[in-house]
């Protein structure tokens, strides 16, 4: 592995020990990250004294949040939101691609996690890159704080088949708890506001389906395979998992005693921000999703106010009288 690869791994791998809230310092971290193996089965390890220029050139050069706490003899992220971007060239993908199977590894239920580092071997072994194209990077998306319990049997053959480009035929329950069987195409998994989910396409159409892997029954393949769709994956990073349709021109007024969290996230939210004399601010969000801006506004209980479109300040009205006659 080229050393510019070997401190790019680290470096991710730092932010990920931060973001899990484990206080990584520059000695622990020089122990930890000993457990690891680069692709030609070397040790991936160095010096507490080069993790400690590591950090230096995080918080320096890449403006990462890092604040050392005395108390847990470590460094924590002042914004865990905040994400590590830089640019990857062509032969950093397969460090890139195991790193990024290790760190999922933390979020994937057994016995998937232990399978993890086997796939990455026995792949390399066969000198196949299929599993280290765009695929690997755009559609296993990971983050922490699973929302739902899932059957971990089911969750390691849907990764198998993804991984293989095998159809598989599952047994799937709605939220109305009615069952239906189906032959489907797993072209992405995705982890989206902790909830992972399957999406491809019923077998040897091009009818969309996405489905939560928490409500799969039964899964086993199928016996036919597929080609993995790299629209579908372009359209998914370009407008969602779901792609429901966007709201233009909402525009509101969040009071005071909630500006502070709407700052922290205005580089994730890229809001027209307006601060206004109160300390209150009036927001022009970018196109957003309906339900998910009135989820927001119900949760914040009459701090934020819909100045425009009208149709959306009545509709969250209308909302609040229902929630009001049935809690009264």
């Amino acid at each position: 592995m080229q050393k510019k690869s070997e401190q790019l791994l680290r470096k991710l791998k730092f932010i990920a020990e931060a973001k899990k809230n484990n206080y990584p310092n520059a000695a622990s971290f020089a122990q930890l990250i000993t457990s690891f193996e680069d692709e030609e089965g070397q040790p991936f390890g160095c010096s507490a004294r080069t993790i400690a220029r590591d950090i230096k050139d995080l918080i320096d050069v890449h403006k990462a949040p890092l604040e050392y706490d005395p108390q847990n003899r470590g460094y924590y992220l002042r914004d865990r939101a905040w994400e590590f971007n830089c640019p990857v060239y062509e032969q950093d993908f397969i460090s890139m691609a195991m790193l990024g199977t290790r760190l999922s590894a933390d979020l994937l239920p057994e016995p998937l996690r232990r399978d993890v580092d086997d796939a990455v071997a026995q792949t390399l072994a066969a000198n196949c890159s299929d599993f280290f194209d765009m695929a690997m990077i755009e559609s296993i998306l990971c983050a922490s704080g699973i929302k739902t319990s899932i059957d971990p049997v089911v969750f390691k053959k849907l990764f198998d088949a993804w991984r293989r480009k095998q159809m598989i035929e599952l047994v799937y329950r709605n939220p109305k708890g009615e069952e239906s069987s189906h032959r489907f195409e797993p072209h992405l998994i995705v982890f989206h506001k902790g909830v992972w989910y399957a999406k491809g396409y019923l077998y040897q159409t091009r009818e969309v389906r996405v489905y939560a892997v928490q409500r799969m029954i039964s899964l086993h393949q199928g016996g036919g395979s597929f080609e993995t769709d790299k629209k579908l994956l372009a359209e998914t990073k370009a407008h969602g998992l779901f792609n429901y349709p966007k709201v233009d021109g909402i525009r509101l007024h969040c009071d005071a005693e909630i500006a502070f969290y709407i700052y922290e996230q205005q580089r994730i939210m890229q809001s027209d921000l307006r601060a206004q004399a109160d300390g209150s601010l009036v927001l022009g969000l970018k196109p957003t999703v309906e339900h998910e801006v009135m989820r927001w506004i119900l949760a914040e209980a009459g701090r934020i106010r819909v100045l425009e479109p009208a149709w959306l300040r009545e509709k969250v009205a209308a909302a609040g009288r229902a929630i009001s006659e049935r809690n009264s």
